[in-house]
Order: structure tokens, then C-alpha cells, then sequence
């Protein structure tokens, strides 16, 4: 699986400062902010009054039972979600064996996006329910966390393989699939099989979409 590129110090101080913020607007008893890799998946997590024991037992036992997981909001475009009492019910292992025993009566995350697709995230945790004017605060709080994101993470996410590469700058040079695969010396199948993958990773839909995109590539580097 494809892992976000560590942080580096610059990157977690503006982090902290973003979560300190969050706390002075409005009272929480914990937050996290996280990358989120191309298969929806959070790491590079920054911990803000939470203790990485809690956390780790969160990724090693309770995450894939969160309902506020980014996986879970593929298709829509939420960008502010709260633990909805109904959310309580369905996930109720979730509640009792990780949420009560760690103080935590409410939760809502704020979810960064980038054409659609989870980037980033806040999870803020509280140890009482959320009042609909710190609801409101919090959706105030949301162009803060996508400025400070987009500012430490100007270019996307997504990297590319160097055949990628290859296949993106043909594409933008108007190359048909056909020739595609006369230049690189490959099966037309492959090409297609390529651009399958770079549609996902680019989060379009078709060869237009990914001319006009104007996302920055970075190559991947090989192990």
C-alpha cells in the first residue's frame, strides 16, 4: 500500500498550531489530524491530547469499526461530519468498547478535500455532546484546516510510476492508446491498464478530465 510521505518538522509545527487553534475556538478533549493515502486509508497521524497508547489501540483494534472512517464518505462530499446518534447504534462495539471507556461521549471529523477526494482529516473528540453553536464553530474552523493543509501540501498526494509518467505526458500530448503502446513497447491492454490506475489515482474520470486537471506529478520512488 501506497504510504503519504512523512512529515517533516515545518509540517507538524503548522499542524500543531492548526490543533491548537482548534482548541482555543472550541473546548475538545482530543483531536488527530491525519494524512489520507490513495486507497483512503489515514496515516502520518498528529496527536493532540490523546496518549499513543489510546491511539494505538484505536489503529490496532477499532479503526476499520469507526463510522466517521474517510472510506466510509467516498461518495459524497461532506466536508464536516458528526457522530449522529444513530451512528452510536450501528457501531455500537465501536461506542462501548472504545468510546466509554475513553471518556468520549460525541466525535466529529473534518474532512479536507482535494476534487473530491479526502486528503486529510481532523478527528475532534469531546467528552460531552457537541451544541449546535460549536457545530456552527466548527464548520468556521474548516477553511483554517484546508488553508494550513493545502499550504503544507501544495502539489498532490498522488505519485506516479515513471512508466506513469510516460503514459500521462503521451496523454497530454494528444497520443492515442494505439500509440501509446507502439512508443513504449507495450500491449494495448497494458496501456489501458495503466490509465485505469492513473484515472484512480488522479481522481477522474476520462482523458479530458486529466489533461485539464493541472495536477503536479512526483514520481515514485523505487525501493
Amino acid at each position: 500500500m501506497m504510504k503519504t510521505p512523512p512529515l517533516c518538522y515545518h509540517q507538524r509545527t503548522l499542524i500543531n498550531c492548526c490543533l491548537n487553534t482548534i482548541a482555543h475556538i472550541i473546548p475538545v478533549s482530543a483531536s488527530v489530524y491525519y494524512l489520507v493515502d490513495d486507497f483512503w486509508q489515514p496515516d502520518n497521524h498528529v496527536l493532540y491530547g490523546i496518549s499513543s497508547s489510546m491511539h494505538q489501540d484505536y489503529l490496532q483494534h477499532f479503526y476499520q469499526l469507526d463510522p466517521l472512517h474517510p472510506d466510509k464518505f467516498r461518495g459524497d462530499d461532506l466536508r464536516l461530519v458528526r457522530m449522529a446518534p444513530d451512528m452510536k447504534q450501528q457501531s455500537q462495539e465501536f461506542y462501548n468498547d472504545f468510546m466509554r471507556p475513553n471518556n468520549i461521549t460525541d466525535m466529529a471529523e473534518i474532512f479536507i478535500r482535494r476534487k473530491n477526494k479526502i486528503i486529510a482529516g481532523i478527528s475532534v473528540l469531546r467528552d460531552k455532546p457537541f451544541q449546535q453553536q460549536e457545530v456552527m464553530r466548527l464548520n468556521a474552523i474548516l477553511p483554517i484546516a484546508e488553508l494550513m493543509t493545502f499550504d503544507i501540501l501544495p502539489d498532490s498526494l498522488v505519485s506516479y510510476t515513471p512508466k506513469e509518467q510516460e503514459i500521462i505526458h503521451l496523454v497530454r500530448e494528444g497520443a492515442s492508446n494505439k500509440r501509446i503502446a507502439l512508443l513504449l513497447g507495450v500491449s494495448l491492454s497494458t496501456v489501458k491498464t495503466h490509465l485505469r490506475n492513473i484515472f484512480t489515482k488522479a481522481n477522474v474520470s476520462n482523458r479530458t478530465e486529466l489533461v485539464s486537471s493541472g495536477f503536479i506529478i512526483r514520481q515514485e520512488k523505487m525501493m
